[in-house]
């Protein structure tokens, strides 16, 4: 079934057609996700759900959001606030290891 998701233009030429395709399809969405803005739980397959893309200078991640809090963007942060956030993702879910995740927690702005 497809997500009810919401890839911006801006999202797209980052992450590409064919990625923005499959997660538009289902196929590489989350099914339920906490809100990259509110940290509530969200289900793009309930409810409207923006893609919210982080780049820093290596290294992207793709954080997912309630459409009624954020839209769907790119932003640029520094690659040290990227690695904050992936390892407190990481030592939130009890698992120390530094890959990036397929969804995320956005560092927070100054």
């Amino acid at each position: 079934m497809p997500r009810m998701l919401d890839v911006s233009d801006a999202v797209r030429a980052e992450i590409g057609d064919e990625e923005a395709d499959r997660l538009l399809a289902g196929e590489n969405a989350p099914g339920s996700y906490d809100c990259t803005s509110c940290r509530t739980p969200g289900d793009s397959a309930q409810e409207r759900t923006s893609t919210v893309l982080f780049v820093g200078d290596e290294t992207a991640v793709l954080a997912f959001a309630h459409s009624t809090c954020l839209p769907s963007q790119v932003v640029q942060v520094t690659e040290e606030q990227l690695r904050g956030a992936v390892r407190s993702i990481n030592a939130d879910a009890g698992d120390p290891a530094t890959g990036a995740p397929a969804q995320g927690t956005p560092p927070q702005s100054p």
